[in-house]
């Protein structure tokens, strides 16, 4: 028994910040069906990213554009606990499957979207990408250290988009709860602008308009104090986290330097004492002192998090067969419950690898779903030609 089994969500979203936040339910035991267009989701083409937001989940390739295929989508909905997307204004009216539509077949449907800046203002037309909002929410400021003189700095990882997906995970479960108590369907919506807002959340406004202090990084990007930052080593970086006296203290002595000399001259002599042996070295002497810290890994690398024992017993790797890619691991179950775990339910589907299967609920024949493919209305994958990863 899962924490969220026998609950459906239906998931039209694509690219990262719709689908991330169904997959995480899905997790969580939701029975997950992803309808993407019968060419396939506009992100399968980049492939890795593509697979990091969609395992587990069923999928039905389907023209909602059609008719027929919108029947077929509304057919669907009537089914579900749950609508997600990640649409931009309007998209989904156009499409006949907005709020209104789905609740004219789903009465107590759950109904989220995941928009770019939100659902009023001047800028609610318009759809983006991450980037955006870490500039707007000013993150790529504060991620360069602009007080050193650096340019502003651009995050790879589309962080936004997943913690708009996160807060859309908080939403949709709120809203069911919400439903259980009163027997209510609403429509709910985030934004990866709020997904942004989520990482300024450190900034506080006093009363006469000026601004809290946050701590910056220093010159270099490496951390905020001596004790608390990065140092490299002979073959790598580990990262300290010694902020209580007593763990300075340990910091200093077993790496032999004087902690009651200038702090800046400190720092310098640790710097010089780190390059003197191994990251792992390090480590483990650390650990030994009882001085926070970690290795500071290379994620493609040979030492990846995916294949630490460790990480590999707390259940935060998966590992599993993909009928085209073959063998493949990435993040595991990320909440943990005694009685209801997490679930991992397989790869990332096909291209429609379960159209037939959910047409077949859906009542439809045999014939009627080969006409339907015929028409270009939905697809499967031949098993001898399995296009479509």
């Amino acid at each position: 028994m899962y924490a969220l089994e026998g609950l459906r969500l239906i998931d039209f979203g694509q690219y990262l910040a719709g689908p991330f936040g169904p997959m995480i339910l899905g997790d969580l035991g939701m029975e997950v069906i992803k309808v993407e267009p019968v060419a396939g989701d506009g992100m399968r083409m980049a492939a890795t990213p593509f697979l990091g937001c969609q395992r587990g989940k069923r999928d039905i390739a389907l023209n909602v554009k059609d008719p027929l295929g919108h029947e077929l989508a509304l057919r669907l909905v009537g089914t579900a606990d749950a609508v997600h997307h990640n649409m931009t204004k309007g998209t989904a009216t156009r499409l006949g499957l907005d709020y209104d539509a789905c609740r004219a077949v789903k009465a107590d449907v759950v109904y989220c979207n995941t928009y770019a800046y939100g659902l009023n203002g001047p800028l609610s037309e318009f759809g983006g990408l991450d980037p955006l909002y870490q500039a707007s929410a000013g993150l790529e400021h504060e991620a360069g250290a602009v007080p050193h003189g650096h340019d502003p700095l651009y995050y790879r990882y589309g962080m936004c988009d997943t913690s708009n997906a996160m807060l859309s995970v908080v939403g949709v479960l709120a809203a069911l709860y919400h439903r259980q108590r009163t027997g209510e369907g609403q429509e709910l919506w985030t934004s990866l602008m709020d997904g942004a807002t989520v990482f300024a959340s450190d900034v506080v406004v006093h009363e006469d308009g000026t601004p809290s202090v946050r701590p910056k990084l220093d010159a270099a990007q490496r951390g905020f104090d001596a004790g608390y930052r990065l140092y490299e080593t002979n073959d790598g970086w580990v990262q300290v986290a010694a902020i209580r006296k007593d763990r300075w203290s340990a910091l200093c002595a077993t790496l032999g330097v004087d902690a009651s000399r200038d702090r800046a001259l400190v720092e310098e002599a640790l710097e010089a004492a780190f390059r003197t042996r191994t990251a792992v070295m390090w480590s483990h002497a650390l650990d030994d002192a009882g001085v926070p810290n970690e290795v500071a890994r290379q994620v493609n690398g040979g030492e990846a998090l995916l294949f630490d024992a460790d990480v590999e017993r707390l259940g935060l790797v998966a590992d599993y067969e993909h009928p085209i890619l073959g063998r493949l691991r990435q993040f595991g179950t990320t909440i943990d419950f005694s009685d209801t775990p997490g679930h991992i339910n397989g790869p990332p589907p096909r291209v429609g690898e379960d159209t037939r299967a959910i047409l077949d609920e859906l009542g439809y024949s045999g014939a009627e779903m080969d006409d339907l493919r015929a028409g270009g209305v939905v697809t499967w994958p031949d098993e001898s030609y399995p296009w479509g990863w």
